[in-house]
């Protein structure tokens, strides 16, 4: 679309994936031209989410973003997901990561900028940041709509309340059974849809299923049996769209935790996906928990508390809105080894191949360290299937699927509402994203797909 000044805007596919680039280009500029895009988006949650980059058009009077540098902006690198990744929270509660499958619509726009006006060194990254940003001038020239999804066109979604489950089952299209994963969320409970929803869209059964936070279940990570687990595996083993295909299951942060437990105590479990995982059970989340003296337990099996490791440190002193790091009391809990050796994940009983994913400036907790000590422990036991661990320098706690905004670094935690450091920035979130989420899919293809031995 374009106006009289004759810049021209194209971005397609018009819809795609939320994971897929999508290709922008403008046209119709001068040679030499600077044109600022933006790019503003409401997510399921009714958030609002804008990006902006500032481009000389080549000798052709145009600019490929997939293919060329910002001058200025919210990102600096050439990427055509940039402006996506960056987009930052201009509007609504809370900044925390997106959950909700629903479709992202994303307006696209183009105008004219003036170079001149732009400071004279300028990190795009610290631009960001800046109340100013890039030149903002009149109407756009040129503008765009496009619509990602996290379920695809032909992805069917259920409602699951079964046998006491809380859950939300995604099927691929297509009527042939498929091989399934569960997802299981971190300590904000409710149901992670979206990536369900997406694995979906790949090819598998996506089982979002929830624990806490959510209609009847408990309000706290405290006491979650794994029988619960337990019964979501059988029932989702012998549904039609499943008809005995293998299951894996993927989590993140206190999911990931939980899906290396699910995988140690459940040999239904065949692949097991942990996204900022721990090696090491921790305790329990009750309200008001980092003042608690003694915390109880997260996890139940068979009636009985499983081992875990807890801080007792006081609460903090400080600025209360300033966001808190846990990663340092995380590493001094961990210095107890006696502790730490009785609360380790048996994962060598894992029937199945092991995937971790850690930032390297996880503020969250230490996930680069937990995860090792998963890794350690199935090098020392001769795990017989494949694992692998990739840890990424400068992310921080949340590491999604890439294509989705990654500027989030602090967020209010929903138990308790304070403001909590995840770590990292958006530009090496960004590429951990970018990163690792191939590597998921190729690990659950490879382990759910293809017949797997141990031998």
């Amino acid at each position: 679309m374009s106006d009289s000044s004759g810049i021209r805007l194209s971005a397609t596919p018009p819809s795609s994936l939320v994971d897929a680039p999508v290709n922008v280009v403008v046209s119709g500029c001068r040679p030499g031209q600077t044109v600022a895009l933006r790019a503003r988006m409401r997510d399921g949650a009714g958030r609002r989410w804008e990006s902006e980059a500032v481009f000389e058009a080549d000798g052709e009077g145009a600019i490929d973003v997939a293919a060329r540098r910002p001058a200025a902006g919210t990102y600096d690198t050439a990427d055509p997901r940039g402006l996506f990744w960056s987009m930052r929270l201009v509007e609504g509660a809370g900044g925390g990561p997106l959950a909700n499958a629903s479709p992202l619509d994303v307006e696209l726009s183009a105008e004219a900028a003036s170079i001149s006006s732009l400071p004279a060194s300028i990190s795009c990254l610290r631009a960001a940041e800046s109340a100013s940003g890039p030149p903002r001038g009149g109407p756009p020239a040129a503008s765009a709509r496009i619509t990602r999804y996290f379920a695809a066109p032909g992805v069917s979604r259920r409602d699951v309340r079964d046998h006491g489950l809380v859950a939300t089952l995604f099927l691929p299209d297509g009527s042939a059974p498929r091989p399934a994963v569960i997802v299981v969320p971190g300590s904000g409970g409710g149901l992670p849809e979206a990536s369900a929803a997406l694995l979906a869209s790949h090819g598998f059964v996506g089982l979002a299923l929830a624990y806490f936070r959510a209609e009847h279940l408990p309000a706290q990570l405290v006491e979650i049996p794994l029988e619960y687990f337990e019964t979501a595996i059988r029932w989702l083993g012998g549904h039609h769209a499943v008809g005995g295909r293998p299951v894996g299951v993927m989590g993140g942060s206190r999911g990931g935790e939980l899906a290396l437990l699910l995988g140690a105590t459940f040999p239904d479990i065949k692949a097991v996906v942990g996204n900022v995982p721990s090696g090491v059970v921790h305790a329990g989340l009750p309200a008001g928990a980092r003042r608690a003296v003694k915390r109880p337990p997260a996890w139940t099996y068979h009636g009985e508390a499983l081992p875990s490791v807890s801080s007792r440190e006081p609460e903090e002193t400080g600025d209360p809105t300033k966001p808190l790091a846990l990663t340092p009391r995380f590493l001094r809990t961990l210095e107890d080894r006696v502790a730490v050796a009785a609360a380790e994940i048996p994962v060598e009983r894992i029937n199945g191949p092991v995937l971790l994913i850690s930032g390297q400036d996880d503020q969250m907790w230490p996930s680069a360290v937990l995860a090792k000590i998963a890794m350690d422990r199935l090098a020392r036991h001769h795990h017989p299937y494949p694992y692998r661990h990739f840890s990424y320098p400068g992310a921080g706690h949340l590491i999604g699927p890439p294509g989705i905004p990654a500027t989030v670094t602090a967020s209010a935690h929903p138990l308790d509402g304070r403001v909590m450091a995840y770590g990292g920035n958006a530009r090496d979130n960004a590429a951990a994203a970018a990163d690792s989420w191939p590597k998921i899919l190729a690990f659950f293809r490879d382990a759910l797909e293809t017949p797997q031995s141990s031998s």
